[in-house]
């Protein structure tokens, strides 16, 4: 498609620019974590034996893999936000996961709500560094917030915010790392760009951007054979059918067997102690990426 930039060599020349290693995202998190008590918010969620995510309010399909964990951290004062999410293969087919939309909030559900929120497009087939852009959540319940800005009907202009591929010092650390019968994602970014965005759709007054405190709620979306494309301005665009980040022409089923999601409603998180037990959610990505080697993306 014409104004696509992403090649493997260029996602290549990015991870060495990133500099993306275990000891940055440990360390990131290790500062996070020693900042005013009051300010640094956590929330963790273990897969209780026999859930089937089908009673709230927590709701998982695992088509694109079974969460076994997601673990995030938000710091008001620093802005700086981590997130991992560990992964088991699906059953049926073995898939795991190659990206994930995420929108994170203070509790209520996002769906139907546009010029409030951030949505984080988190792009990991590249066996180098993951690729992260964000745009305002238009409030559309698909992949096809990146261009579309609002919740009206029709397709409105998008609202673009941030993307790594033209200012890499919004992410401090991200990976995507095949465990021993799984797969954990993770990232750490500063999320100062996005929540000072002036949306295009709204007023600043309505702005939350992405973050939590007291309560928070998760739209998480992860993805299996992803094909997604990048313009010169470094953001996505659509498949071209344009009707997401995917090309569902090359699945069967429009690719739902591929899509899966955990979303959390009104959960309340707990002010993170100063202590070693309060980094529990970097363990399983420092651990991952100490034994990282190049993964086979099945293309």
């Amino acid at each position: 498609m014409a104004g696509q930039i992403s090649t493997p060599r260029s996602r290549k020349l990015r991870a060495r620019r990133l500099s993306l290693t275990a000891a940055a995202l440990a360390s990131t998190v290790l500062m996070g974590a020693n900042a005013v008590q009051a300010d640094v918010y956590g929330f963790q969620w273990d897969r209780p034996p026999g859930f089937d995510g089908s009673v709230g309010p927590i709701f998982t399909n695992t088509e694109a893999g079974v969460v076994t964990n997601v673990t995030t951290q938000f710091d008001s004062v620093s802005q700086s936000l981590s997130f991992i999410a560990a992964f088991e293969p699906e059953p049926g087919t073995g898939q795991l996961p190659d990206g994930f939309f995420l929108v994170i909030n203070n509790g209520p559900m996002p769906i139907g709500t546009d010029g409030e929120y951030a949505i984080l497009y988190f792009d990991a087939v590249s066996d180098t560094t993951p690729i992260l852009t964000a745009y305002s959540y238009n409030g559309e319940n698909g992949a096809d917030s990146f261009f579309d800005g609002a919740v009206a009907p029709g397709n409105q202009a998008p609202d673009p915010i941030v993307s790594s591929e033209n200012d890499p010092t919004f992410v401090t650390a991200a990976a995507s790392v095949d465990t021993t019968g799984g797969r954990v994602v993770s990232f750490t970014i500063d999320t100062s760009a996005i929540n000072s965005h002036s949306p295009l759709y709204g007023s600043d007054a309505d702005w939350n951007g992405i973050g939590f405190d007291e309560n928070i709620g998760i739209w998480f979306h992860p993805y299996s054979l992803l094909h997604p494309a990048y313009g010169q301005d470094g953001f996505l665009v659509p498949d071209p059918a344009g009707t997401s980040w995917l090309e569902w022409g090359q699945y069967p089923d429009q690719g739902e067997q591929f899509h899966g999601w955990f979303d959390a409603t009104d959960q309340p998180s707990d002010l993170l102690i100063p202590e070693p037990a309060s980094l529990a959610l970097i363990g399983l990505g420092v651990v991952a990426l100490s034994g990282r080697g190049r993964r086979d993306h099945r293309r």
